[in-house]
């Protein structure tokens, strides 16, 4: 069942992102279309928050029951790739650069078209967190110490014998089938 949720949300969030970049983009690129960006963005970009953000937190919710809420983004993330996990970050991090501090920085009031943007966070989070639902399943069952024990997906050390987990790259002869 969360699988079936995950997939259109994951896309409508992929969808989402893009059509905040090329929006924002426009709305530098050629500032006079910004009254017709704006209306867009109220209609359909900033309700597409919600219709994404719901299910996201529901879901997140069951990706991190069993963890820690200091380990809320490790563990809500953790069925995604680095470079994933990095990227959103990035976006964030652009997200509030464009949307808050280069408008502050001018000495501007933020404007509609820096807030353009402000939905790509939400998006992009949401895209993550589905895409870590979708895979962690086989991440959480490959997760071993150095001495092949199981461990759970954000321990540094085994609970069994104490040896540290074994890094991702590294393929246990032992192990394989």
């Amino acid at each position: 069942m969360m699988k079936a949720i995950a997939y259109p949300v994951m896309m409508i969030a992929g969808v989402g992102l893009v059509v905040c970049f090329f929006l924002y983009i426009g709305s530098l690129a050629a500032p006079g279309l910004l009254p017709r960006l704006a209306p867009v963005a109220l209609k359909v970009m900033f309700p597409g928050v919600f219709v994404v953000w719901l299910p996201t937190v529901l879901l997140m919710n069951r990706l991190t029951r069993d963890f820690k809420q200091r380990d809320l983004w490790k563990a809500a993330l953790r069925g995604c790739p680095p470079w994933m996990k990095t990227g959103l970050w990035v976006v964030i991090g652009f997200v509030i650069l464009a949307a808050v501090v280069v408008p502050l920085l001018r000495g501007q009031n933020p404007e509609m078209g820096s807030f353009l943007i402000f939905p790509a966070s939400f998006y992009s989070v949401s895209f993550c967190v589905m895409y870590s639902l979708l895979h962690v399943d086989k991440l959480d069952a490959e997760r071993r110490c150095l001495n092949g024990h199981h461990i759970s997906a954000v321990a540094k050390f085994c609970e069994e014998c104490g040896a540290p987990a074994a890094p991702e790259d590294i393929q246990q002869p032992s192990l394989k089938g």
